[in-house]
């Protein structure tokens, strides 16, 4: 075997593996998934160089939800969405669009819905979640936009309705500008109340 077709083998070993640590073990960053496969087919760190890009990882994520998961996959995903639908409704006030693994269908049976809102000062989600008596986390997520620098925005996880919903605050002037995919580096997709109900309508006709 030649050093092309070994490295082509390796790459899809990795990306295979890390898709099963992305399924069965609830890891949601590519990143992490590629390290804890590169240590356990004994590549180490030092063979970055071979590791699959994300979309590779999530290509091989899908068809194995798809292939192993089936009809579970199916039932799980529709019940986030269906979580993610009564959020937003709660969060209606603030434009919440959906993204992620939820809305792109790779998320797991305990992944984390996340949403994006629009409003004039991160303050106001933080005054409603109090006056909600929901308990919440402050954190930060790095976002990047095209060729722009990084920006930093906050974060707040919280529960609803039994599910973990990670919100991502933008401002009002910002929603038409999506940050890159950390798939493939294109905008995110993000759906709104209207299209997630037409979503959902569409995968349970197809269902029937």
């Amino acid at each position: 075997m030649s050093k092309i077709q070994q490295s082509q083998r390796l790459r899809r070993l990795l990306a295979v593996e890390s898709a099963r640590i992305m399924a069965e073990e609830g890891v949601v960053d590519f990143r992490v998934a590629k390290e804890k496969a590169a240590r356990r087919l004994g590549t180490g760190g030092d063979a970055q160089h071979h590791w699959p890009n994300n979309s590779e990882v999530e290509a091989e994520l899908q068809a194995r939800l798809t292939l192993f998961h089936g009809p579970d996959h199916a039932t799980d995903l529709r019940q986030l969405r269906e979580q993610a639908l009564q959020a937003m409704l709660w969060l209606e006030d603030f434009q919440p669009r959906l993204t992620g693994p939820v809305l792109s269908g790779t998320a797991t049976r305990h992944g984390v819905i996340t949403l994006h809102l629009f409003v004039d000062t991160p303050e106001s989600v933080i005054f409603f979640l109090m006056d909600q008596k929901t308990p919440y986390e402050e954190s930060w997520q790095r976002l990047h936009f095209g060729d722009a620098p990084a920006e930093d925005y906050p974060c707040l996880k919280v529960e609803h309705g039994g599910a973990e919903i990670r919100l991502v605050i933008f401002g009002l002037d910002e929603d038409r500008r999506s940050p890159a995919s950390p798939v493939d580096g294109k905008p995110l997709k993000r759906f709104g109340v209207p299209q997630l109900r037409k979503l959902l309508e569409k995968t349970q006709c197809s269902a029937v």
